[in-house]
């Protein structure tokens, strides 16, 4: 590597990977005004943001945000609108901060899912404060009043929802389209959904949060340093394939999971919670160490990346379960037999470093 300064917020623009990026975020903004009910989706934002940044410039992230903030705003007031920025900016500006400073790519991970965390905490702090009550009463709250109030939409919604069989039709809906639906079965699908959402962000908020936050960290650092490393600027990136828990770290976190499951088991009321986020982390980790080892394998077999990027679709969307057995199997028994080549490397988290 040489010591060329990487440059992302001063970075020359790519006017067709720009126009295509503010395209698309027009065409699907729209469906993501309903994500803020579900925080591990909204982590991804930051994700594109940060791709649009690496591969096509900053005219692209900043115009995209300005779109995503205006949508938080229209739908849900200036309140909306500011948390939209506090959940997306810091992290985009840590990320690429940590990346101008040449700053390794495992510690500008840290840093930005530490910031993406923050600023989930951050903004569910500032909603139950404006609402006077606690965040999941808040958003379910919120949900109702922007169903209620944008009709058509609201109606669009319940309908796909009705049609998915997440929620029960009740007698006279009309499922055969996109039609206005009766205002008194409107508001008992309301009332369902609302019902439905205030059991699973009670349960799962916590949760979202703290994968969401190791997603948004990892991932985005992943698509800003392959962006810039794709516009001719030199950085370091480990590529997918050698992505690894350390082994004194896989000890640590199988232990801490152990524990936490007893505590659960012994005072469900108090560790619940914890223990839910914490092996929700665990699955995360590990889905990614699996998916990893099989690239690496597929690799060592002249398997294209296309393969690789197939088994990563596959892996994190799909097989979530799979990947995760794939993981802890390969974190124990070395079956990809890689650890012997790569732990030559240091990596700035492994306990036993400098031991």
């Amino acid at each position: 590597m040489d010591n060329q300064k990487v440059t992302v917020f001063r970075q020359k623009n790519k006017a067709g990977l720009t126009a295509a990026a503010i395209a698309g975020c027009l065409a699907v903004s729209p469906m993501l005004g309903a994500g803020v009910f579900l925080p591990q989706v909204l982590t991804t934002v930051p994700v594109l943001l940060l791709a649009m940044l690496g591969y096509a410039g900053p005219v692209s992230m900043a115009v995209c945000s300005g779109i995503l903030a205006a949508l938080c705003s229209a739908l849900f007031g200036v309140w909306g609108g500011l948390s939209a920025v506090l959940l997306i900016v810091p992290t985009v500006i840590v990320s690429g901060v940590m990346l101008e400073h040449d700053h390794p790519f495992w510690e500008s991970v840290a840093a930005s899912g530490v910031t993406m965390f923050a600023s989930m905490g951050v903004v569910v702090a500032l909603l139950s404060l404006m609402a006077g009550n606690d965040v999941v009463t808040a958003l379910t709250q919120i949900m109702r009043e922007m169903l209620g109030a944008y009709s058509g939409f609201g109606d669009m919604v319940l309908t796909v929802m009705m049609q998915l069989g997440i929620l029960a039709a009740p007698e006279g809906a009309e499922l055969g389209g996109m039609t206005a639906l009766d205002p008194q079965v409107r508001e008992q699908l309301i009332s369902s959904l609302v019902m439905l959402m205030d059991s699973m962000l009670r349960l799962e908020l916590p949760m979202q949060m703290a994968t969401g936050s190791v997603t948004a960290g990892l991932l985005g650092q992943a698509v800003l340093r392959k962006g810039v490393i794709a516009g001719g600027q030199k950085t370091e990136y480990p590529h997918l394939k050698t992505w690894r828990v350390p082994k004194g770290w896989g000890r640590i976190l199988g232990g801490t999971l152990a524990v936490l499951y007893l505590l659960a088991m012994l005072v469900p009321q108090s560790m619940n919670t914890m223990f839910y986020v914490f092996s929700g982390v665990f699955n995360k980790v590990f889905a990614i160490q699996g998916i990893a080892a099989v690239c690496y394998m597929l690799d060592k077999h002249g398997k294209s990346a296309v393969w690789q990027g197939v088994v990563f679709i596959a892996g994190y969307f799909f097989l979530g379960s799979f990947a995760v057995m794939v993981g802890i199997f390969d974190q124990a028994m070395d079956f990809s037999h890689r650890r012997e080549e790569l732990d030559k490397d240091q990596n700035p988290f492994d306990p036993r470093r400098g031991a």
